[in-house]
């Protein structure tokens, strides 16, 4: 054995445990994870690990070594001792945990318990890291029970009848019970019970590994890599090996099989004293010895009893080729008296009498293989030898002992061992038989030697020679045995003999106690044992069968044993799938064995139909199994039921036409004279018609009569039984119309037969595999037996119509419980032809009673409506359940095929439609009928009385599935408004059933039994026996956990109100907390369902429940310990990533108090008693080990990254506090930045791992959403330079896919759509589209519902396709390849907020300027490339250029590189100029950023090139060819197609009410249009801008946009009256443009136009009252005087007249311009308000004017004819402007902002240099500046 300390995995390093960083792997949790139905736990690392471990291996091979009494052993104090050493574990107590304590409670158990220190210690370890568990499943508190009566409605009801059926008892409050549970008392007893718990589950351990090694497979798991793996180790342990590597048969040496039987035995009377002794006198410390403790140590006394009996089975079963030695015999049977106390077990509470039947099953089946009683008549039939002579036939002494322990224990009472005494009597009498035969032949021997010696006078003496066989009728020595038979003298009494026959079936029933026995060994809900181990116990009674047939013979109480050990209590429901099914069980055993067939079926036969039950049954139960092969045996049945030889039946007494035959031969034997018909017609009724067959016997056929007396008759007449029993049944319909030799049918019979036929039916429906969904179904045996019972029946019926006649019959009959058996098989029998015959099925429950529907009512609840169901009512519930169950299976499965004409085969020909005449109003009918009768089902499950708790688990279990099915498949895929979507037929039923628990009339009475589930479910026992029902237990929370979930979901989906059904649940979580203690395979479900109920709640308006006040202090810190350790030990991904996603659901759904406890690891009320700060994170805080898991990111399964991550951005984004906690963590951020820095390209790694891409790119999403999160709270604390500057240097990966989401694969997508839409034209893909009814995760079931396409689709053999090639392959990279997509949509959002954060934080940063650019052009790059038009591309299109334009206007300013400027203004030209129709309303959003964009870039190249030699190349190195000329031919392309055709074309969409054009779009193409021309070197090319003007027409398009501005005008304001003139300023800076636009008559259009009326009129100025004149001002200030300057500049005297005539066209607004800036002093005309306030705008305007008015002054020297004089006070506006100079505090008082610019302006501190001249403000500086200038240009024309 290896020494505990050195063993890391039996008891891991106690300072970590003690922490919580290991969970110790208990023996509780391994059974658990050994009866894992899933089979995932068992393939966790650390159950292989475990059992791997060499102590761990040495505790099976040495069964008692794991609790084995220290006996004063130095070694074990030594490494306890070691092992809380204070090198190892801290030494003085903490906050978590006081080692003195745990050290104190292991000596403490050590002692009281007998077993070493280092066991105590691992089991006080064990406790204290379960106490969360044990706190949760403690007593029930008042709070909690008042919970519970006010979620169920029942203020007033006593606390044991709020849930009916569960007594529920609360005496103390929380806080008394925490006071309780923390007394050292207490804790004592937990470490007991745990002790207890303990040992128990290491016997079902054992009992668990021998199963799996002898039988391949474990308890309630399938066959896994991990259980094939632990089987090799623990085979390699135990000395043993598979015969055949390819079937893993076992075999074991005899030497180990006699130890290992030894061994378990040896251990078993030390378990038998104890389990009779009290515990107080176990025990040295009386405060453990109580009531609950002194049961739990009687259970776990027989518990392990029962386990190492399990084992001990199985050894023995591997050794029928021999016999048993003396020795074991003698203590075995020892053993079996001491055990005479299993029948007082009944008065015992629950836990310790549902031990008592496992124990008296293994005592007799154990006891029958010591006896061993197939070799035993072996041995006395002469075929075999006795081996050695310490086998205990050999011992007279032993023989004696067997016999007296039997006889007592049938005197005793102890019935179960009623078979055994039957084996023993059937030796015995071999016994007697073999020495009454020797005493006969030795007394014949003797007396002919006597003859002989006196004819020959000589003397007799006795000769040595060979000892004969024991079977050997010449054997006349004296056996061993002999003695026995004489000591009881039972060598001449055989009457003692006959008199235990007697007691054995006559007054023990032995009969009976096999049939009882077997029921609980069979694969049924209430088995006890494993299939595999039951069934071979069952062959043990089968043995006994057939070796005492001769003694019975064929008689009904045998017969119906044997049916009972055969089928074990299996019913139809319980007929196992072939992958669950055993080769080697006990039906494959009986078709291969000849005497069985002989002794039971051949005989059942030639009693056949006289006898009409036993034979069918028999055939019924034989063909039940799908597992074995066609072959032998399975044919030997079903040709049996084809071609029946013969026919035992009574003939009429009017019947007389045979005659005797082979009377020489007494025989009984006759022959036809004539045709003799079974059916014949009433000859007042109808002619049988030609082709109707009657099962005519002929003429001269032979019979035999089967009895002297009487005419019972066996004729050998070959027929079909299955076409006689299809006739007798559509003959039992029509009674009046035949005359039946036979006679008609009995209810049972009936029965009988259609139960025959749903059997062979279902059978061979579940032969083929079906592991995955698939395979497709070939329904041809089937269908030929269906065929083969409709062979003799009318053209217009079948067996399948007859079937539903019957049922209609039946469900007609209004005796009450009449016929439920017959009715429980039709509705059997419509479930097993529903695979094949669907339509069929689905035609008759339209028009079935047993469903409501509008034209009847149900009468399916009338047949169950007792409140007390009986067997058979029970029965028939459950059936009907099931065939409604898997009808809303079929009508989800065939929403497709239904649709679908089957496709002709030309090698077959044209394939029948099964669904022809299924209209979805059928379906719909059905459905909803069955959920109404479902939700019946539900609500009356509170009332009804049931046999057995179990009854009500199972109808639980089945009914709530129904209910939960019709609304996932309904709303977890495809839009269901939709009235083409699949699931539409569905809808009713959904809404119905959701209306019933959610809408306003649902009462407290149906969610009552859900309720009552969730509450029944935390007060269920733990036992390792039963493991059916524990399933079924799991089963039925499980199914009502899925469907409340659903229905919380469902209602926050469609937005459909659940407040009642929240605040029910809200109140009961408590109970849903302690579900996750109570079993592992519920803690999942559970939390999901908590889940929902967050999200839902986290929806309403106003502060949402609290789910941590609804759990309460205690429960919610002991429910929290519980969850934070997440899977450990197994670690499974997906149960940690479901609790992960919980934690993240409660930060993000304003669960503030919940979240507080998440992230920092304590209450509120432990923050309130703490001296710390309440934010301060405490090391076991969930945060604080998310991060701890994240400093190992790279070795974290990927999926459980994603969901640590999930929660830790969660965590920054709502809790921003949380950031501090981060950022000490420095190894996490180290680890995240190493991560992202050694990621690869996503494409390199698609092509190998598309998945694995996916992942690594959501997850870098996740790290830059983090990164992001850092630098904006640094920022705010100006400390995030540095860590900025870091990150710098880790971008590679988002330089390279950050932007580009290059996953899509349009070429996939579209020849998926094509193809599918072309194979399946009744549906489209977007059909399976999935909603967001339920989380999903990235993969290949990601986008598109693959389970469900699954089994909708599998019909077709196109959806596998060859080699897997079909199209679920294509589905399934299709959504890998959308989960990809949506992995880098997540990592471009993500990446866009951290560069735009670095960006902020290190503005000054050259390298990031550069990476800023290039993502722009990026972005630009990929939207080039991206091909499809779906929302999502479209939005991130938008996104992308969005981002661009922030990246360029933080760069601007910087004056980046021409050439970076360049090379993006290249990108961007190309995305922008791929437009066609940029102003449609599906572009125009996208399109307006861009032009933003472009004219940022314009803007940002006009700056560098002015800091850049412009004669120079703009190229900045080897990859940069982007010349001035190609920057020039950009900007003019700019100008034709942005510019000059983009305002043509706004302004054509200007006069379209519906376009979606504004003022904006104009405002942009003149920024742009500006930010163009300011490009150095456009000067030069007026010409081309002169064609592309002419070419688009845009400057008529501008006037004519002036001219209409006054009709065009919104709310009176004239805008695109100002817009088209500042459009026409812009072009007028260039010479050649302002030359064309003066000889265009662009100044007669400004005076001639209608606006111009409004210019001419009084009050146009910056403050009139209404909009329209001040946009008048805005026009003239803004664009008709600047233009005319700049006209004026180009042509000079040339346009000097017409300037001058247009400026008089407008005196008021001449006059008005020096009016604005009277002086305050003149008080002229002072009742003007607008002369009070001085303008930028009013200053430009007059600086505008002067310079015109003085060019034309000096103009008028030479030219005074021709160039009018401009009425324009000049000298007053002089001295004003001189005034308003001189006055800065009262221009500063009378400054006015005119819009958000001038506004900033006001409020911007001036430069230093306008401080020196006195300004205090930016407005102020820019208006001096103004006024300066106009000054000196006046002064200058004054001059």
């Amino acid at each position: 054995m290896a020494e505990p300390l050195a063993d890391q995995v039996y008891l891991p390093p106690l300072e970590a445990c003690l922490k919580g960083e290991t969970v110790l792997l208990s023996w509780k949790l391994v059974a658990s994870a050994l009866l894992d139905p899933s089979g995932h736990r068992q393939s966790s690392k650390a159950i292989i690990d475990f059992f791997n471990d060499p102590l761990v291996q040495s505790f099976f091979t040495s069964p008692s070594s794991a609790f084995e009494s220290p006996n004063g052993k130095t070694q074990d104090r030594d490494v306890f001792e070691k092992k809380t050493a204070a090198i190892h574990v801290t030494p003085t107590a903490n906050d978590k945990y006081d080692i003195n304590v745990i050290k104190d409670d292991a000596k403490w158990l050590s002692e009281n318990a007998s077993i070493g220190l280092v066991a105590a210690l691992r089991i006080v370890v064990i406790e204290f890291q379960s106490r969360p568990t044990s706190q949760l499943l403690g007593p029930i508190s008042n709070q909690d029970i008042a919970s519970l009566r006010a979620a169920a409605g029942a203020s007033s009801t006593q606390s044991s009848n709020i849930i009916p059926g569960l007594n529920l008892t609360a005496t103390l409050d929380a806080s008394d019970i925490q006071a309780e549970f923390d007394k050292p008392e207490s804790r004592k007893q937990r470490i007991f019970q745990t002790y207890l718990s303990e040992r128990r589950a290491y016997a079902a351990t054992n009992d668990y590994i021998f199963t799996l090694m002898l039988h391949e497979k474990l308890p309630t798991s399938p066959v896994t890599d991990a259980s094939n793996t632990i089987r090799k180790s623990l085979l390699g342990v135990f000395g043993m090996s598979t015969k055949q590597p390819q079937n893993g048969a076992v075999d074991i040496p005899a030497k180990t099989c006699l130890a290992l039987i030894s061994q378990y035995i040896g251990l078993l009377p030390e378990s038998v004293q104890h389990a009779g002794q009290p515990l107080e006198k176990i025990v040295k410390d009386k405060g453990v010895a109580n009531e609950y403790l002194q049961e739990l140590w009687m259970q776990t006394c027989l518990t392990e009893i029962m386990h190492r009996l399990t084992i001990l089975f199985q050894i023995l079963d591997r050794t029928s080729d021999s016999f048993v030695s003396d020795t074991i015999a003698k203590h075995w049977f020892s053993l079996v008296e001491d055990l005479s106390f299993l029948n007082q077990l009944q008065g015992f509470p629950r836990s310790v009498a549902d031990l008592m039947v496992p124990l008296q099953c293994l005592v007799c089946v154990n006891s029958l293989k010591m006896l061993n009683l197939p070799r035993m008549m072996a041995f006395f039939e002469g075929e075999i030898d006795l081996d050695t002579d310490n086998e205990y036939m050999a011992t007279s002494s032993v023989l004696e002992q067997i016999h007296d322990v039997l006889e007592a224990s049938i005197a005793a009472g102890s019935l179960y061992m009623a078979p055994v005494l039957f084996a023993w009597v059937s030796i015995v009498h071999a016994m007697y038989s073999s020495y009454q035969d020797r005493a006969e032949k030795r007394d014949a021997i003797q007396n002919q030697k006597a003859v002989e010696n006196y004819d020959s006078n000589t003397q007799m003496m006795p000769t040595l020679g060979r000892r004969n066989s024991a079977g050997s009728i010449t054997t006349i020595d004296k056996r061993r045995y002999d003695d026995f038979l004489i000591n009881k003298n039972l060598d001449r009494d055989f009457q003692r003999l006959q008199v235990l026959a007697v007691v054995v079936t006559d007054e023990a029933h032995v009969f009976d106690i096999i049939t009882a026995l077997s029921s609980y060994l069979g694969p049924t809900d209430s088995s006890i044992f494993p299939s595999s181990v039951g069934s071979r116990m069952r062959l043990v009674f089968l043995e006994l069968l057939k070796a005492t047939y001769p003694f019975v013979g064929y008689k009904a109480e045998p017969l119906t044993a044997l049916l009972s050990v055969l089928s074990g209590a299996q019913g139809y429901w319980d007929t196992p799938r072939l992958q669950d099914a055993s080769q080697n069980d006990i039906i494959s055993h009986v078709l291969k064995d000849p005497v069985v067939l002989e002794m039971y079926v051949q005989q059942a036969l030639d009693r056949f139909p006289y006898e009409f039950v036993p034979f069918l049954t028999l055939c019924r139960t034989l063909c039940s199994s799908p597992a074995f092969s066609v072959g032998i045996g399975y044919e030997y049945i079903l040709k049996l039921l084809e071609k029946t030889p013969t026919l035992t039946f009574t003939l009429p007494d009017h019947f007389t036409q045979y005659y005797l035959a082979n009377e020489d031969e007494n025989a009984n034997a006759f022959q036809f004279a004539e045709d003799f018909p079974l059916f014949t017609s009433s000859s007042n009724r109808r002619k049988v018609t030609a082709e109707e067959e009657l099962f005519t016997i002929p003429a001269g056929t032979y019979g035999r009569f089967v009895v002297d007396e009487g005419k019972i008759v066996r004729v050998e007449y070959e027929h079909s039984a299955l076409a006689l029993l299809g006739k007798r049944l559509e003959v039992n319909l029509a009674a009046n119309k035949y005359d039946v030799a036979l006679g008609m049918l009995e209810l049972d019979e009936t029965t009988e037969i259609i139960s025959l036929l749903a059997t062979l039916i279902r059978t061979e429906v579940l032969r083929l595999p079906e592991p995955d969904g698939k395979t497709t179904y070939s329904s041809g045996v089937a269908q030929n037996i269906l065929a083969e019972a409709s062979q003799v029946l009318p053209r217009t019926k079948d067996i399948i119509s007859v079937v539903c006649d019957t049922l209609d019959v039946l469900l007609d009959d209004d005796r009450e419980g009449a016929g439920l058996g017959a009715m429980n098989a039709c509705v059997q029998f419509l479930h097993a032809i529903l695979p094949i015959c669907p339509g069929r099925v689905w035609s008759y429950m339209a028009r079935c009673a047993l469903l409501e529907s509008q034209s009847q009512g149900g009468r399916l609840a009338r047949l169950v409506g007792n409140l007390e169901l009986s067997g058979v009512q029970f029965e028939l519930l459950i059936s009907t359940i099931h065939l409604f169950s898997d009808l809303m299976d079929s009508a989800m499965s065939s929403s497709v095929q239904r649709k679908t004409e089957p496709k002709a085969n030309p090698r077959q020909g044209a394939p029948e439609n099964v669904w022809l005449g299924v209209s979805e109003k059928v379906t719909a009918q059905v459905t909803l009928g069955i959920c109404q009768a479902a939700v019946d089902f539900l609500e009356s499950s509170s009332t009804w009385r049931f046999a057995t708790d179990l009854d009500r688990m199972i109808l639980v279990r089945d009914v709530v599935p129904i209910m939960d099915k019709v609304i996932c498949y309904t709303f977890s895929m495809d839009n269901i408004s939709d009235k083409k979507a699949l699931m539409s037929a569905l809808q009713p039923a959904a809404k119905f059933v959701i209306d019933s628990f959610l809408g306003p009339a649902a009462g407290s009475l149906r969610v009552l039994p859900l309720l009552g589930t969730l509450v029944a479910a935390t007060q269920g026992s733990e036992s390792t026996i039963y493991a059916r029902r524990s399933q079924v237990f799991r089963e039925q929370t499980l199914a009502v956990l899925r469907l409340v979930t659903s229905l919380v979901r469902v209602a926050n989906y469609s937005e459909q109100s659940s407040s009642t059904l929240e605040d029910q649940i809200f109140k009961i979580t408590p109970y849903i907390a302690r579900l996750c203690a109570r079993d592992e395979s519920l803690k999942g479900p559970a939390i999901e369902l908590l889940e929902s109920l967050v999200i839902s709640a986290g929806k309403t308006v106003g502060e949402p429940p609290s789910l941590l006040g609804y759990l309460g202090s205690q429960s919610s810190r002991s429910f929290l310990q519980l969850v934070s350790a997440l899977d450990r030990p197994f670690n499974q991904a997906e149960q940690g990533n479901t609790i992960w996603r919980f934690f993240s659901t409660i930060v993000r759904n304003r669960q503030q108090w919940m979240a507080n406890c998440l992230l920092t690891g304590k209450t509120p009320r432990d923050s309130r008693g703490g001296a710390g700060k309440a934010s301060e994170t405490s090391s076991s805080s969930v945060l604080s080990s998310a991060l701890s898991k994240l400093a190992s990111l790279s070795k974290l399964d990927r999926s459980e990254a994603l969901s640590i991550l999930d929660f830790i951005t969660s965590a920054q984004n709502y809790w921003p506090w949380t950031i501090f906690a981060l950022q000490k963590n420095t190894s996490f951020l180290t680890e995240l930045r190493g991560y992202v820095r050694n990621l690869k390209r996503s494409s390199v790694t698609a092509k190998k791992d598309a998945l694995q891409a996916c992942h690594e790119a959501r997850i870098a999403a996740y790290i830059a959403e983090i990164f992001a999160m850092q630098l904006f709270h640094l920022r705010q604390l100006d400390q995030a330079s540095t860590f900025a500057k870091e990150l710098t240097q880790d971008l590679d990966y988002y330089l390279r896919d950050g932007v580009a989401v290059s996953g899509y694969n349009r070429g996939l997508h579209v020849n998926f759509a094509r193809n599918f839409a072309r194979q399946y034209p009744s549906c489209s893909l977007e059909n399976f589209k999935r909603t967001l009814l339920g989380p999903r995760s990235l993969g290949g079931d990601f986008y598109y519902a693959l389970d469900y396409a699954d089994k909708i689709l599998r019909f077709d053999t196109s959806w596998i396709g060859p080699r897997n090639t079909g199209f679920r392959n294509e589905m399934e990279k299709a959504n890998t390849n959308l989960s990809l997509v949506d992995a880098q949509v997540s990592l471009y959002h993500a990446w866009e907020f951290l560069l735009l954060e670095l960006s902020t934080c290190l503005p000054n940063s050259e390298a990031l300027k550069k990476q800023s650019l290039q993502v722009a052009q990026q972005c630009l790059e990929a939207n080039e490339e991206t091909q499809t038009h779906e929302d999502v591309f479209e939005r991130l299109a938008e996104s992308r250029v969005n981002l661009a334009l922030m990246l360029v206007q933080r760069v601007v300013d910087s004056a980046p590189s021409v050439g970076d400027v360049s090379q993006l203004l290249s990108a961007l030209w190309a995305t922008v100029s791929s437009y066609q129709a940029p102003y449609a309303p599906q572009n125009i959003t996208i399109y307006r950023t861009l032009l933003r964009l472009l004219y940022v870039s314009l803007r940002a190249l006009a700056r560098s090139y002015a800091s850049t030699d412009l004669g120079a190349s703009v190229r900045e190195g080897p990859s940069n060819s982007v010349t001035a000329a190609t920057v020039c031919q950009t900007v003019l392309g700019v100008l034709d197609i942005v510019v000059a055709r983009g305002f043509r074309t706004i302004v054509s969409l200007i006069h379209d009410s519906e376009a979606a054009v504004s003022t904006g779009d104009v405002v942009m193409i003149n920024a742009i249009l500006q930010a163009c021309l300011c490009i150095p070197g456009m000067d030069q090319s007026q010409t081309q801008i002169l064609n592309i003007l002419a070419a688009h027409d845009s400057v008529q398009a501008a006037v004519s946009l002036y001219s209409w501005s006054d009709k065009l005008a919104d709310q009176g304001d004239p805008i695109y009256g100002e817009l088209a003139l500042l459009f026409l300023l812009e072009l007028s800076t260039l010479p050649l443009v302002a030359e064309q636009l003066a000889c265009d008559g662009l100044l007669d259009h400004l005076t001639s136009a209608s606006l111009a009326t409004y210019l001419r009129r009084p009050n146009v100025s910056p403050f009139a009252d209404s909009v329209g004149l001040q946009r008048c001002y805005s026009i003239w200030a803004k664009g008709i005087v600047p233009l005319l300057l700049n006209i004026l500049s180009a042509l000079g005297a040339t346009i000097a007249p017409e300037v001058a005539y247009v400026l008089n066209q407008f005196p008021n607004l001449l006059q008005s311009s020096v009016d604005r800036f009277e002086a305050p002093g003149d008080n002229q005309r002072r009742g003007r308000r607008d002369r009070a306030f001085i303008t930028a705008l009013s200053a430009t305007e007059i600086h505008s004017l002067a310079l015109i008015t003085q060019v034309l002054r000096a103009l008028r020297i030479n030219n005074a004819r021709d160039i009018p004089a401009v009425e324009w006070d000049s000298a007053t506006l002089l001295e004003n402007v001189d005034w308003w100079i001189d006055h800065r505090k009262v221009l500063r008082d009378r400054l006015v902002a005119l819009g958000p610019r001038e506004s900033d302006w006001k409020t911007m501190p001036p430069s230093e240099a306008e401080k020196k001249r006195g300004c205090e403000s930016r407005l102020e500086a820019k208006i001096i500046d103004q006024l300066e200038a106009i000054r000196v240009v006046l002064n200058d024309g004054l001059e």
